[in-house]
């Protein structure tokens, strides 16, 4: 039994045990004495606790009915959860039937559409390898990666190669494409070579079969050469002496070719300070051999263009000299 009572002070309401009657208590409210009734009371609960007069029991519910009402909601959402993936499965068995049949279609021989993928592939092929495409991967990037050489050695001696240092009575007794070396990545094997000999000397020349495969090229079967040349000669860039300057490209160092890749006939070791000289009447026939009718070449502001074996003999000879007034975009 409980017992229910009032703080007749505060009005603060409270039920209690019936264990507790005659007893004082302080009221948690307003902390005045107050006194528990002897009266009848239920015994369920042995702890006292708060009633607030002020708060409703809570209603009633019928479990019988809130049981229904679950389960038709949870069927109705199991059925449309089934409906939904039975819906997926159908769409990605239809969709694995439509490309397996689109995938019989392109690439099964003999049937209608059968090996166009192949018909494809072919025509990048031959497309690739028809006349005027004049380089492989390789051929860009290491032309690329020679191009920012010139410009980075540029900005250490404010001239092309060769500088005055790397010149003997004038003369290169080394390549230009050994003096390149430190700023291709190889600056280890710069220091193997004795500055001050000639190419074929007995130290030099025993690193021509070290040379890097920046300039290895396609088609160049002799160890140790290269085809990627400069042209050389009056009104060239690599006239003899010192390496200009690019203020001295009057015509504009994106009208200016720079470095070449020569066919494989026109190879030459890699150490020997030789290029190619400017034919002035027909300078396309001082590159040799066109494996794919064009050439390669890096133009003097970096950028890679492709010189056509049927280019005019004039606007190539304007491309190769850097200052003769007639600049001449290829």
């Amino acid at each position: 039994m409980s017992i229910k009572f009032q703080c007749k002070k505060c009005g603060k309401n409270y039920k209690v045990s019936d264990d507790k009657a005659g007893k004082k208590i302080k009221c948690r409210e307003c902390a005045a004495p107050v006194k528990i009734p002897e009266l009848e009371v239920d015994d369920f609960n042995e702890d006292w606790e708060e009633e607030d007069e002020d708060t409703p029991p809570p209603p009633r519910r019928r479990a019988k009915s809130v049981s229904k009402k679950k389960s038709k909601s949870k069927a109705r959402k199991k059925s449309s959860s089934g409906s939904n993936q039975g819906l997926l499965i159908v769409g990605c068995v239809v969709g694995v039937m439509i490309m397996g049949g689109v995938g019989y279609f392109l690439f099964s021989s003999g049937k209608p559409g059968g090996g166009l993928a192949k018909s494809i592939a072919d025509k990048v092929d031959s497309v690739t390898n028809s006349t005027g495409q004049a380089e492989t991967v390789s051929d860009v990037e290491n032309m690329k990666k020679i191009g920012r050489a010139f410009h980075d050695f540029h900005d250490s001696f404010t001239r092309f190669p060769p500088a005055d240092a790397h010149l003997v009575d004038g003369k290169p007794l080394l390549s230009w494409r050994v003096h390149m070396l430190p700023f291709l990545g190889q600056a280890e094997l710069y220091k193997e070579f004795n500055l001050q000999e000639p190419w074929d000397s007995p130290q030099n020349k025993a690193l021509l079969e070290k040379m890097p495969a920046v300039f290895k090229c396609e088609g160049v079967s002799q160890p140790g050469s290269t085809s990627i040349m400069t042209f050389s000669g009056d009104g060239t860039p690599f006239k003899g002496g010192q390496g200009p300057r690019l203020r001295k490209f009057t015509d504009g160092s994106s009208n200016t070719i720079l470095v070449v890749l020569a066919g494989p006939d026109k190879a030459v070791p890699w150490t020997q300070p030789i290029d190619i000289p400017l034919n002035a009447s027909n300078p396309i026939s001082a590159l040799g051999q066109a494996p794919r009718g064009a050439f390669l070449c890096t133009m003097a502001d970096g950028s890679l263009k492709k010189i056509s074996v049927g280019i005019s003999p004039q606007i190539l000879k304007n491309a190769i000299q850097m200052d003769d007034g007639n600049p001449s975009p290829l």
